[in-house]
């Protein structure tokens, strides 16, 4: 053979290799009865890399510090293009391994070196425990090889290197021993740690009486609880896969019917039985039904649950209905689930008697399809009995439609109560002024009584009670000042020209144009044009003093119903300056060509404080200090202003009092008439005059009398 030919077949034998390791490792796993086998993602079946299966087998029985005994046998196929880690340069397969590094490099694969491979395969699987052939370790500890181990390779056959899809495989078989420890589970560690043998699937057989009970790596087992499958191919981290296995036990049965109930069952309504069985993950246990009567079984169902109407298959009211689930595992061994309920097709009994508020009671009727009247706000009692002919307490249940779910319940005896009030199809606040204003139909309260016994039989009572008009009109007077409502905050004064509203108001059941109103100021009732008078239209107030007031609105709708609304306000003094010169003196001491002080005592009968000053001319005088302003608390504000000027004559032109209110905006002139009185100025001297003449004229009279004769 040439060299460059050897050196083409070495190539293309590389390539091969290397296409084949480096395509992921993929398991695949097929039913017991088919060959299990172990792909590396091939498309085909003969393109798997590693086929085969391995089996421990638990031969004898397991006890608590005793021996254990199992068997181990294993197969493994491999694709000749697969490396193998017993020899260097595994990624160039393993027809090139044994050529290159146990043959002559020559491309050819001889029997000689075939065999070779043989022997190193059986040197390589001759192992003395069991963990470190990749079986297992059990309790703790590896399992001992007891006797011979066979091993049979089947090595690749002879011929060129280069090809691609022959196999290569071994067997082995061997007996191995190990011993329990004190507790009752037993734990069976699986390795995995990349070894050849780990990439086929194993299968574990326990003894009869033994049963998988758990593993953290449960999603790679797959089985029945007796006989399953780890495959370790598919485990996501390399560590051992620890496996609990105990003595099979009987499942656990958990079963329920339904409707609930303590010892009775419905005659011809339906009622429904399940169960569910818990064991191994790995079983599934089966669940039998038998329904009996008076020992003979009637029918059976094979399922988790069935559902029945004990008068559809020959029972009767009074019999005993025995139904019996059993839980069947793996291993044949079953639990047992029971229930006999005694067959009631008698619905329960009841009477009653109902209170509308104060009124006396009266008896419960089913069959009355009178409504049942009830003013608005007044409470309603209903009292219950109920019995049933099982002697068992029976369920009262009253439902109504007052609110979304409203529900009251009691046992056997119950005092039910609701208060009626008219419902959400009432005029409100809530509506727009036209909406609220319309006729309305009263309320309709459905009321439903449900008397259930212990076998779900019921007995049902209906009424309607009809809510009659006891609410009177809701009043919401809106007050207005020159035109402008009327806040908490805001003042009224004085001559304001005030409005009352009444449009917002409403009755909740009569159109607002069935209201009758009347209205009150502190005590008197004022007319208006009630007859052509509508709610839209604003009533005018009388003129108001300063003070308080009370303005009271009386509604009243068309079953009497009356409800009276009070405003009441406080009139403050009216607004903005109102000025008069109340007094304006000269001084005594005045005269022409004489300075003289003119005293002004003015008033201002408004809300808006104001200054003041005194001009004659363009000679003005200075502003009073205070302001001054009239309060309900203290009257009108006054204020005393002084002007000092130079008297040139008697007669006084163009004296005036010159105002100013800043918060109201105003201001003003107010002539002032004063004149200089001479006799007034004189009137001491002529008074000192006249006292003298008096005095004279006296003394004069005196002296007379005393010359005369005696």
């Amino acid at each position: 053979m040439s060299f460059q030919m050897r050196n083409f077949r070495i190539a293309k034998i590389t390539f091969v290799s290397l296409l084949v390791f480096l395509l992921p490792l993929q398991e695949s796993i097929n039913p017991l009865e088919r060959h299990p086998t172990v792909t590396h993602n091939s498309i085909s079946e003969s393109n798997v890399p590693i086929q085969g299966q391995s089996f421990l087998n638990f031969t004898g029985t397991i006890s608590p510090n005793s021996q254990v005994n199992a068997t181990w046998f294993s197969e493994v196929t491999v694709s000749e293009s697969y490396g193998t880690d017993l020899l260097e340069n595994r990624s160039m397969g393993l027809l090139w391994q044994i050529d290159e590094h146990l043959g002559n490099s020559d491309g050819w694969l001889d029997s000689a070196e075939s065999q070779e491979f043989s022997e190193l395969v059986v040197s390589s699987r001759t192992w003395s425990d069991s963990s470190s052939g990749g079986c297992c370790s059990f309790d703790y500890n590896p399992m001992d090889v007891i006797g011979q181990m066979e091993i049979h390779v089947t090595p690749p056959e002879t011929g060129l290197i280069n090809r691609t899809h022959g196999n290569w495989s071994w067997t082995e078989s061997v007996t191995i021993s190990g011993a329990s420890d004190g507790r009752t589970l037993r734990l069976i560690d699986i390795p995995r740690s990349g070894a050849l043998i780990e990439e086929v699937p194993l299968l574990i057989q326990l003894p009869d009486d033994w049963e998988f009970r758990y593993s953290p790596m449960s999603e790679v087992i797959s089985g029945n609880p007796g006989l399953f499958t780890v495959n370790r191919s598919q485990a996501p981290v390399a560590h051992d896969i620890r496996i609990t296995i105990t003595q099979n036990m009987p499942p656990i049965i958990s079963a329920a019917r339904t409707p609930y109930s303590s010892s009775t069952i419905s005659l011809d309504k339906a009622s429904a039985f399940s169960a569910s069985c818990t064991d191994s993950p790995l079983d599934t246990p089966q669940i039998q039904w038998t329904v009996s009567k008076e020992g003979q079984e009637i029918s059976t169902y094979h399922n988790s649950w069935f559902e029945v109407v004990p008068k559809e298959i020959g029972f009767s009211h009074g019999e005993v209905m025995s139904v019996n689930a059993t839980c069947i595992d793996f291993h044949g061994e079953s639990s047992h689930w029971n229930d006999n309920p005694t067959v009631d097709g008698v619905k329960p009994t009841w009477n009653g008697t109902i209170v509308v508020g104060n009124s006396t009671k009266s008896p419960l009727d089913p069959t009355n399809l009178s409504p049942i009247l009830a003013p608005a706000g007044s409470t309603l009692r209903f009292e219950v009995n109920g019995s049933d002919d099982s002697s068992l307490p029976v369920l009262l249940e009253l439902y109504s439609n007052i609110s979304e779910g409203w529900r009251q319940s009691g046992i056997s005896n119950q005092t039910f109560e609701f208060t009626a009030n008219q419902g959400m199809g009432i005029n409100g606040a809530y509506m727009g002024l036209h909406q609220r204003h319309l006729e309305r139909n009263p309320t309709l309260i459905n009321v439903a009584l449900l008397v259930s016994d212990d076998a779900g039989n019921t007995a049902i009572g209906q009424w309607v009670v009809k809510v009659l008009d006891s609410n009177s009109p809701t009043v919401i007077p809106r007050l207005f000042s020159n035109g402008i409502e009327v806040e908490a905050s805001d003042k009224i004064h004085e001559n304001d020209e005030l409005q009352l509203n009444l449009s917002h108001s409403f009755d909740d059941l009569d159109s607002i144009d069935n209201v009758t109103w009347s209205i009150w100021i502190d005590g008197n009732e004022i007319i208006w044009e009630v007859q052509n008078w509508s709610v839209s239209e604003a009533i005018l107030i009388p003129s108001l003093t300063q003070g308080a007031h009370d303005i009271v609105v009386k509604a009243t709708d068309s079953k009497e119903n009356t409800r009276e609304e009070t405003v009441s306000i406080t009139v403050q003094p009216k607004s903005g300056a109102h000025i008069r010169v109340v007094e304006a003196t000269l001084s005594e001491d005045s005269k022409v060509g004489g300075t003289s002080i003119l005293t002004v005592i003015v008033q201002n009968d408004g809300a808006d404080p104001a200054f003041a000053r005194v001009c004659l001319s363009n000679i003005c005088g200075r502003w009073t200090e205070q302001p001054f302003a009239s309060s309900l608390q203290t009257g009108s504000g006054q204020g005393i202003v002084e002007f000092q000027f130079e008297m040139e004559n008697n007669s006084l032109e163009d004296l005036y009092l010159n105002w100013d209110s800043a918060s109201a905006g105003t201001n003003g002139k107010i002539p002032i008439e004063v004149e200089l009185d001479s006799e007034d100025a004189n009137y001491t001297f002529y008074i000192l005059v006249l006292v003298m003449i008096i005095s004279s004229m006296y003394m004069f009279y005196s002296m007379t009398r005393a010359d005369g004769p005696e």
